[in-house]
């Protein structure tokens, strides 16, 4: 079998260390898994520091690299908070590896996740291939018989990296984080590209949870979903849905889905918004608040 590379990469800001630690557990598990199922497979792991102050100190540092021999670790130092979307692509900007693998820092793999994810690129005409989260998973539908799927989130994805060159990476001028994945999806599907969904690649990606079992999100997680929505909706050719969503976060949105409003009209009035693309929606789909259809629903 021909040796393959994978570069994984992660974005972090102000995680507890210990999270990471038991992340990178779970990655070096995964990789020996992989490789006794017979990928002959080398991989990168490399984290891009966002936060105020570096979470890893040398010490940390020398601790990974000597007790995880299945991996070669690489700590990049933002020195600024790029957000996720241009945060990867600075990991991304010299990658040569074969593949790419994003993730949240607080996902832990299954121990035959990675494998999983690899062995769907047998089809070389699919360009990105998703994992399935607990305790939360995506609902978003997927054919059961070829699990081809609208779009992929980065929670956990890998794709080939001459795509991710291809599309000149994730749009970081429009989307500082969410929506930065979808809009990857959708331009890597409009290049031809099909995106499968594997629910037999398992990871545990950590939320947190109301007595009801539903997403509590932070201000910030409000915020930037809010803007994220509407950026989507003017990016993919859908005016109807700008001035919907707009006209909702003003008049009955929370303080910060208010602000997300006000800044997407003063990125319009100061002409800083992206070119609308995909005009006869190809592969965009705005369903309600969803962007593809749903097999369930976590609001009943």
């Amino acid at each position: 079998m021909e040796k393959k590379s994978i570069q994984i990469q992660s974005v972090i800001y102000k995680n507890e260390k210990e999270a990471l630690f038991k992340a990178i557990e779970g990655i070096n598990v995964a990789v020996e898994v992989c490789r006794k199922k017979g990928n002959r497979i080398d991989v990168d792991l490399c984290y891009g520091d966002a936060s105020p102050s570096k979470i890893l100190d040398s010490e940390d540092i020398n601790y990974i690299n000597q007790n995880y021999k299945n991996i070669s670790f690489y700590y990049d130092i933002f020195g600024f908070n790029s957000g996720t979307a241009k945060g990867h692509n600075r990991l991304g900007e010299n990658c040569t590896t074969d593949y790419m693998m994003i993730m949240n820092p607080d996902v832990i793999l299954e121990s035959t996740c990675l494998w999983e994810l690899l062995r769907m690129f047998k089809d070389e005409s699919v360009g990105m291939v998703e994992a399935r989260q607990t305790p939360l998973e995506l609902a978003k539908i997927y054919d059961t018989s070829t699990l081809e799927t609208e779009w992929a989130s980065t929670a956990c994805t890998i794709f080939r990296t001459d795509i991710f060159h291809e599309l000149k990476g994730f749009d970081y001028e429009t989307f500082f984080m969410y929506c930065d994945d979808l809009d990857f999806s959708w331009r890597l599907r409009l290049e031809g590209y099909k995106i499968i969904y594997n629910p037999n690649a398992v990871i545990y990606h950590a939320k947190d949870l109301s007595n009801s079992g539903k997403w509590k999100p932070t201000s910030a997680e409000i915020y930037y979903s809010a803007e994220a929505a509407i950026l989507m909706a003017h990016k993919y050719s859908n005016p109807d849905r700008v001035e919907k969503l707009l006209n909702q976060f003003e008049m009955i949105g929370g303080e910060d889905e208010k602000k997300a409003a006000a800044e997407f009209r003063k990125r319009r009035e100061e002409g800083k918004l992206p070119t609308p693309i995909d005009e006869y929606h190809k592969v965009a789909k705005f369903i309600g608040d969803n962007y593809s259809l749903m097999r369930f629903s976590y609001n009943k």
